[in-house]
């Protein structure tokens, strides 16, 4: 539990695992000694099941330690068999007629009530059948999720598709990904580029958008809530109870937090180091791919935040103190437009005139916030700056003291403070720690590998709503 608890400080988890569960897991087996360590586990974890990727790196924490925790699916399904014996059942030809004899794929036809459709191979976005798009069955061409349960069928159940129908089922996958890109204009290897930026990145993209969604939780977070009428006694209420008080309890609820307000959402702007001496650099560093990395999981992470963040994206380099890429209210709908902005970032690196403009680019970006809450009539939320560069600048005669005067520049815009803080990814020797030394406590990192961000990222924003 030390170990959950950590991932929770690390922003890698959402909850907060602590003594508290540990008592409960040793309380129950006092009381229910027949039971195993691993069920009643699952009795304390199985609330994250939702999460598959977060699931998976909370039951590894007890694997390490020698405990037997089966994922929540296999032991869901023991628990339905009434026993401690996995056994996962598929359907099969011989035991239904679920799914039916493969007879060639095909996209199938479109419900439009959306209603689940299992074992057959009629309908398109079903699961567990033969030769329609979906998930879980066999001979399909491509997938296809209508976010019902997924029946999987067996192995030996796909093998019976033959290499002809399999042949026929590639070429029409290939023919629907040519259309699709096609519809977003983009080609096959920029699809194929893009995926090799975001697959790495998956676990990362998962805790940044965790992290947010912590976040933005905080307004209704659970905590004790006190003179309560039943619960746990409140300790500090001892003597009111001993003069007649009812409400001398206390136990966990959802607290109001005032720290964010839900009316205006929270504006991040990231301004990106799209300067000559991240692509001269880049072979010797990857500092060039850590930043479009670092942009793919800002991208990939908002995406699914609700309407508690606002963020754009702008660079910096030699030519120019803001290159607009992402802007407020319009963040890239596809895998297209992100990709695009990745190649504009290289393409300004490739052939932009040497020079830094990171001094002018924070304060610019602040002037732009400003400029913008003004037509809003004043945001009411706290504001900000994410600075992520290389730490190049004695190059160009900038001292940390420069950039930290910049950065404690605090605007404020009607009542809306606007914050700046610096992610150094790349550094020629100690001139990354030496320059964050230099600035203010909290408001400089160094992160010279990607799967920090989200953790930095996420301390920022607690900072901010504190």
């Amino acid at each position: 539990f030390a170990e959950l608890r950590a991932l929770y400080e690390n922003g890698d988890i959402t909850y907060p695992y602590s003594t508290r569960e540990a008592v409960s897991i040793v309380s129950h087996l006092e009381k229910y000694p027949q039971d195993s360590i691993g069920s009643v586990l699952h009795n304390i974890l199985d609330i994250d099941s939702f999460n598959k990727s977060l699931y998976t790196k909370i039951i590894n924490v007890f694997r390490s330690h020698g405990f037997s925790v089966e994922n929540y699916h296999a032991y869901d399904e023991a628990k339905r068999n009434g026993d401690g014996n996995l056994q996962i059942e598929y359907p099969t030809d011989e035991s239904s007629k679920s799914p039916p004899k493969p007879n060639g794929p095909k996209h199938g036809k479109w419900d439009e009530d959306n209603k689940p459709h299992v074992g057959g191979n009629q309908w398109a976005g079903g699961t567990g059948g033969s030769d329609t798009a979906g998930l879980g069955g066999r001979g399909g061409p491509y997938r296809l999720d209508r976010g019902h349960t997924v029946h999987q069928v067996s192995d030996e159940a796909k093998l019976q598709v033959s290499d002809e129908a399999a042949i026929v089922a590639k070429n029409i996958a290939r023919k629907k990904l040519a259309e699709r890109l096609n519809e977003i204009g983009m080609s096959e290897t920029e699809y194929e580029a893009y995926n090799d930026f975001v697959r790495p990145l998956k676990d990362d993209i998962y805790n940044l958008r965790a992290a947010l969604q912590a976040t933005e939780s905080k307004q209704k977070q659970r905590g004790w809530l006190n003179r309560q009428s039943h619960g746990e006694l409140d300790d500090s209420m001892l003597i009111d109870g001993a003069t007649g008080e009812k409400y001398i309890y206390k136990r966990r609820g959802a607290v109001e937090y005032q720290g964010i307000n839900r009316d205006k959402p929270k504006r991040l702007r990231f301004v990106m180091d799209c300067s000559g001496s991240m692509y001269r650099f880049n072979g010797y560093d990857q500092r060039l791919n850590r930043c479009l990395e670092a942009a793919v999981l800002i991208m990939e992470s908002f995406e699914c935040s609700s309407d508690g963040f606002d963020y754009s994206i702008v660079g910096h380099s030699g030519d120019s103190k803001c290159i607009e890429l992402v802007n407020f209210g319009h963040p890239p709908k596809d895998d297209k437009a992100r990709m695009t902005i990745l190649q504009t970032m290289v393409a300004h690196s490739q052939f932009c005139q040497k020079g830094d403009n990171t001094i002018d680019a924070i304060r610019q970006a602040m002037v732009d916030i400003i400029e913008m809450d003004s037509d809003d009539d004043g945001m009411e939320e706290d504001c900000v700056v994410v600075v992520i560069s290389d730490a190049n600048l004695a190059r160009y005669g900038i001292k940390p003291k420069e950039l930290r005067n910049a950065m404690t520049d605090d605007r404020v815009s009607e009542e809306a403070t606007i914050k700046a803080y610096s992610i150094f990814i790349a550094s020629f020797g100690d001139e990354a720690h030496d320059v964050t030394k230099e600035l203010p406590i909290g408001r400089g990192f160094v992160c010279m590998d990607t799967s920090e961000l989200p953790r930095i990222v996420r301390n920022i924003l607690a900072s901010e709503i504190v």
